[in-house]
């Protein structure tokens, strides 16, 4: 005998705070998650007020603002719709940069983002960030990643297991001596190599990077990214580091057709052979052909509908092709980008999706799964969560039958008998 159908969840039908607590109770995933994008206001403070941070950050060429207060910094690293482009959006990530330039900074910010991801369900998170810039003398790629992965693993200690976490290793698409320290001292070893030759030999040092992080026992180094000003620099100038990714079983993502349109995409996924693409907002600017190819190929889409309109990657919700994505299937689902930057939660977006987009019940249940399914957590793990979900989703009414396997894994994520080893 099984138990009875829950009564489906008229959406239409909840207020505001119970459609809040409903789409809180969600379980989430985040695919698309900064770490420099994603600390505290509070910890920025902190950190920018410390002599020896502002020391370090000085020596390493960053400027931090002589207002170190919550109130000046909020404004400063969360510009909000009055954001004029992405290249605007960026510039807050510099101050954020010269605050983590050492371990514990590292790994406080990678903790206190999966804990207060953990506050609102996140069941699964990937924390992607540049360790480049953060690498300096002091501070060799290698404790950078490690660095990291101590601050998740606590946090996954500290939850029981309640949130699972893994590492994207994101090379910067362009190259520019601002970027970090390690940049400059590349432009050093190599004078007479042109901009675009120097992106090429960091994006492929970053790639070595995460592989041997992988080889050493970073286990949450799970696959590597693109990231950055995307107008004119297409991802065909870093094959060679996605072949070595590639060559060495890492996953990959690519932001693509945010800041540029429908032919980074593919080469994103032709070139680079992406099985997630980030944003892909600009998709169906030359017809459905690219659509359709990632759907057919069941090709992920992290959307990002808040940052999206802060970078200006679409004028409104309603050029947002989320809604295409719904009806043809493609698999996509919703991330936060920069939780601080664009001062959001996954519940925000969640919500945010439903009253534009008027999501029904089932495809709400649908896009909380495709995350699950295109997680790029290894696969025994992500089929338990998975089937946890959709036990989760049914108790909340969200369609779905009753099956021993989704309830037992349900179970077992409330024991944490999910969490790895």
């Amino acid at each position: 005998m099984t138990d009875p159908e829950p009564v489906p969840t008229d959406l239409g039908a909840l207020g505001a705070d119970e459609r809040r607590a409903l789409l809180t109770a969600l379980p989430k995933t985040d695919l698309h998650c900064h770490l420099d994008g994603s600390l505290r206001v509070a910890t920025v403070a902190e950190l920018a007020a410390d002599p020896a941070v502002r020391a370090l950050a000085t020596k390493l060429g960053y400027a931090l603002p002589e207002d170190t207060s919550e109130g000046h910094l909020r404004r400063v690293l969360s510009p909000g719709l009055g954001c004029s482009s992405l290249e605007e959006y960026l510039l807050a990530f510099d101050v954020i940069c010269g605050v983590l330039q050492t371990r514990e900074a590292l790994a406080r910010a990678a903790y206190e983002l999966a804990l207060d991801a953990a506050a609102e369900n996140v069941w699964y998170l990937e924390v992607r960030f540049a360790p480049q810039r953060h690498i300096h003398a002091d501070l060799p790629g290698l404790e950078v990643l490690r660095a990291v992965d101590e601050g998740l693993r606590r946090a996954e200690r500290e939850t029981g297991g309640r949130i699972q976490t893994a590492i994207l290793v994101c090379a910067m698409r362009n190259y520019h001596e601002s970027i970090g320290d390690y940049h400059r001292r590349v432009r050093d070893v190599f004078p007479y190599a042109t901009p675009r030759e120097l992106g090429a030999l960091c994006s492929r040092a970053a790639a070595r990077l995460a592989v041997e992080a992988k080889r050493a026992g970073v286990e949450r180094v799970v696959g590597f990214d693109l990231a950055g000003a995307e107008a004119n620099f297409p991802p065909s100038h870093h094959r060679e580091a996605f072949s070595w990714c590639i060559d060495n079983f890492l996953n990959i993502t690519v932001h693509a057709g945010e800041g540029y349109g429908p032919a980074s995409i593919q080469e994103a996924v032709t070139y680079l052979n992406a099985q997630r693409i980030g944003h892909g907002t600009r998709i169906l600017e030359e017809g459905d052909g690219l659509l359709t190819y990632l759907r057919d190929r069941r090709v992920a889409v992290e959307v990002c509908l808040t940052s999206n309109l802060q970078t200006k990657a679409i004028a409104s919700l309603d050029q947002h092709p989320f809604r295409r994505f719904l009806a043809e299937e493609v698999r996509a689902t919703l991330c936060t980008d920069n939780r601080m930057v664009s001062d959001i939660t996954m519940t925000d977006e969640y919500e945010l999706a439903q009253r534009h987009f008027g999501l029904t019940p089932r495809e709400l249940r649908k896009t909380v799964l495709y995350g699950f399914k295109a997680s790029f957590v290894p696969y025994a793990r992500r089929r338990h969560l998975l089937l946890a979900a959709k036990a989760r989703l049914r108790e909340l009414g969200l369609g779905g039958q009753w099956t021993r396997a989704e309830e037992e894994a349900l179970a077992a994520w409330k024991d944490g008998a999910l969490a790895p080893a």
